[in-house]
């Protein structure tokens, strides 16, 4: 078989395989990390699921959690929605970045973007589950000094799938364990 013959059937066995795996027709994504009170100074909060998550915005903080972050992610994620409504905005937080994600996940349902996937690790007053958020998981854990709050639907929201995972761990270190990260990223990779 000639070269050229065999450089165009492989492109083409390559065009079909790639098309196959649903790669092609992929939805774009929007993934928002958001630490917590302190991040920088202590534990790791998202850094190392970041690292395995190299397309995410990653959010760190000195003191609290910023109000032109949460103001920040809000216009992101509704500029890339508007831009393209298939677009996958998943919000990603532990502790105050936990309370913030949910709060921005509420935000968004008021201008009518769709949330791929909500997680709050180890959160504390968080706002309710709009029925814009496609799915939802609470990740708590179990040691001394967790706040074990999970996130809860708003009234009227019947379609949000939500989950809640325990981790065998304490609050700092949630943010590290590698159940929840395989958890995270496989629920903003899946439908």
């Amino acid at each position: 078989m000639p070269l050229k013959r065999m450089v165009s059937v492989a492109a083409a066995i390559m065009l079909v395989a790639v098309l196959a795996s649903g790669e092609a027709l992929a939805a774009p994504k929007k993934v928002y990390l958001v630490n917590g009170l302190f991040s920088k100074a202590f534990g790791y909060g998202l850094t190392n699921l970041s690292k395995k998550i190299p397309y995410a915005r990653h959010f760190k903080f000195s003191g609290s959690v910023s109000q032109a972050a949460v103001s920040g992610i809000i216009r992101d994620a509704t500029n890339a929605y508007k831009n393209d409504p298939s677009t996958q905005i998943s919000l990603i937080g532990i502790s105050q970045g936990a309370n913030a994600v949910a709060n921005i996940a509420a935000q968004l349902a008021r201008s009518g973007v769709r949330v791929h996937y909500l997680a709050a690790i180890e959160g504390g007053n968080m706002a309710a589950v709009q029925d814009n958020v496609n799915k939802a998981d609470s990740f708590i854990c179990s040691n001394s000094g967790c706040s074990r709050r999970k996130l809860h639907r708003a009234g009227g929201n019947s379609s949000t799938r939500m989950g809640t995972l325990e981790l065998d761990t304490g609050h700092i270190d949630s943010g590290n364990h590698p159940s929840m990260h395989s958890r995270v990223i496989s629920q903003i990779n899946s439908g």
